[in-house]
């Protein structure tokens, strides 16, 4: 088997995120037979992938978690360490993929000018504010960001040039950020990996994400307890518990009448399809995975209209349901009409089903799967000339 390009992934975080999700639908899409994929991780179970080697990453409990100063660089050399042992067990890297941001992923800038690999970096949400950042920014080879990100890409790259003059740190910004270096993309889900449509019977919540607290969960949870019990809907919420991690996050679960827990299923898909609302209620959400895979599966989308990207994408009433951000009664009185009408809940479900077969996976990170492959479209296109 020729496998003259080795891609590595690192992926130190230690729970599971829309982030991995994508990066995986990323790497499913590679051709096996000229690229060997090896996944550095702390969370093995989030790359189960066909002809890839998974190397588990462990993260004792005496390495520090801070996101700055000593403890922050000691933790990143720490991953250095591992990245060694790549090179030497598994053989020369080519490429190396960041699959977080250049914060969280500093190891492999920090180990570029040893093993001499290009880099590809996913940003998923803004990035840190400090000139390292915005050093590791200059010297990757290819950046996909989500849209989102791109004023906090700005702030980390002033910081490069801060001690220039105003109209020099935006001329070196402009310069670089106009070139092939920098490219937005979109998030995609493969034909395969589609989920399974939603039921029609019956109106039931849906909720999926960590509990981080800026995903929101305590909203819904006062909405329902702030709900008589007789109406409100059954309620199914999935959650991922954060570990290794500074960030604040909810508690939970909580026995709240009408709501059935499930800490990290494998069965997500079955239980997403046995409802048929879905509600997001994460602050300035940058993309949202989860959103995308409700609307595929035919779910009545319920949403805070606070200008993140679905919000502009949907259309009150047309192909989902919007809310006041962080408003109880708001949110709940958009959940109200949702529960007490199963048209509307097909209507809308629908609507999102046929917007949402414009984020396919092949057409989404073709441009991320050549920068992998360390191809250009360019070379794509005489490719498919000379078949």
């Amino acid at each position: 088997m020729n496998t003259s390009n080795h891609i590595l992934v690192l992926d130190p975080i230690t729970y599971t995120g829309g982030s991995k999700i994508a990066t995986r639908e990323m790497l499913d899409l590679l051709d096996r037979k000229n690229n060997k994929i090896t996944v550095l991780t702390a969370n093995p179970s989030s790359w189960l992938l066909r002809n890839v080697n998974i190397i588990k990453m462990r993260h004792p409990n005496w390495l520090p978690i801070s996101e700055y100063g000593k403890s922050y660089w000691f933790r990143q050399l720490y991953f250095c360490l591992w990245l060694l042992y790549i090179r030497l067990f598994y053989g020369k890297i080519d490429v190396a993929v960041g699959a977080s941001g250049p914060g969280i992923d500093m190891p492999i800038y920090m180990m570029k000018w040893f093993f001499g690999y290009q880099i590809t970096q996913l940003i998923h949400g803004p990035v840190g504010l400090s000139r390292s950042i915005g050093l590791c920014l200059c010297h990757a080879e290819h950046v996909f960001y989500l849209q989102s990100a791109y004023p906090s890409l700005l702030a980390a790259l002033k910081q490069v040039w801060r001690k220039e003059s105003t109209s020099v740190q935006m001329e070196k910004q402009e310069q670089l950020l106009a070139t092939h270096h920098f490219e937005p993309f979109v998030n995609g889900i493969s034909e395969k990996n589609r989920p399974t449509p939603c039921q029609y019977q019956s109106p039931q919540i849906f909720w999926a994400a960590s509990l981080l607290k800026w995903k929101g969960l305590d909203l819904l949870l006062d909405t329902v307890e702030a709900t008589k019990v007789e109406l409100r809907a059954p309620t199914t919420i999935c959650y991922l518990i954060p570990e290794n991690n500074a960030l604040p996050t909810t508690q939970a679960p909580r026995d709240i009448e009408g709501i059935t827990w499930h800490h990290q299923p494998t069965n997500l898909d079955t239980l997403r399809s046995e409802a048929n609302i879905f509600v997001s209620t994460s602050h300035q959400e940058p993309f949202g995975l989860s959103i995308l895979e409700a609307l595929m599966a035919g779910m009545c989308v319920v949403i805070p209209s606070d200008g993140a990207f679905w919000d502009l994408i949907l259309t009150h009433n047309k192909n989902c349901l919007k809310y006041k951000p962080n408003d109880m009664s708001s949110l709940q009185h958009q959940l109200s009409i949702a529960n007490g009408n199963l048209n509307l809940i097909t209507q809308l479900g629908q609507s999102g089903a046929h917007l949402s077969q414009g984020y396919q996976a092949e057409k989404c990170y073709l441009p991320i799967k050549l920068a992998m492959e360390k191809r250009s479209i360019t070379s794509l296109a005489l490719n498919e000339v000379k078949q």
